[in-house]
């Protein structure tokens, strides 16, 4: 799984890169790291709004959660998705058609030197494209109402799948990945109407891992 992703181009280069324009550019700022479990906005794409990057933030609420209290607990667990349980999942699917691109230009990973053991010491990567490039990755969005206060929080989780073989050298436990997608990919994801899993292969695509 992966809690931690990193966004530092310029707001033009990342819509260059989407094929679509920040409807506020000034909510964005580049940020070396985002942490999941504080549940940052940072800039996606919805299905429905194809030329528009918006601001939600990471970690989905699903709509059944009815309280705050119970949202910040809940959306901790909904930071990734699994690929392979997107259509058994409560909290995904019924969402399965909410298809959203996540931008970043890199993720962080560690590896455990003994998995399995908290005291073990453990190496932090930066994971990115081999060009350092902005790259979008598989999501799905919701828009969580609040029904004690009447907010709308415009959440997001990034889906995961099984890690390529430069992953499974990282993660020496759990071996996931986050779905990246080649640009050629970018709508086939966003129309519901493609089988989700048909995205599940990551073999095919290269990264390159630095040690921090």
């Amino acid at each position: 799984m992966c809690y931690h992703t990193r966004l530092t181009a310029k707001a033009d280069a990342i819509e260059k890169s989407a094929g679509a324009s920040f409807e506020e550019p000034d909510t964005y700022k580049p940020t070396a790291e985002y942490n999941g479990f504080a549940t940052p906005a940072t800039p996606i794409i919805r299905f429905d709004d194809r030329k528009k990057i918006l601001m939600y933030e990471w970690g989905l609420i699903a709509d059944w959660v009815k309280t705050a209290a119970d949202a910040k607990k809940a959306r901790i667990n909904c930071l990734n998705a699994r690929i392979e349980e997107l259509d058994e999942k409560a909290s995904y699917k019924r969402k399965t058609g909410n298809r959203c691109l996540v931008a970043m230009d890199g993720m962080y990973e560690w590896q455990w030197e003994s998995p399995g053991d908290k005291k073990s010491k453990k190496t932090r990567y930066l994971v990115t494209r081999p060009d350092n490039a902005v790259f979008l990755c598989a999501g799905l969005f919701n828009e969580w109402h609040n029904r004690e206060t009447g907010i709308i929080t415009y959440c997001y989780t990034i889906v995961t799948t099984q890690g390529n073989e430069l992953m499974k050298k990282i993660h020496n436990n759990g071996e996931r990945m986050l779905v990246v997608l080649s640009p050629e990919e970018y709508d086939a994801w966003l129309d519901p109407k493609n089988e989700h899993l048909a995205f599940a292969d990551r073999s095919r695509i290269e990264l390159k891992a630095v040690q921090m």
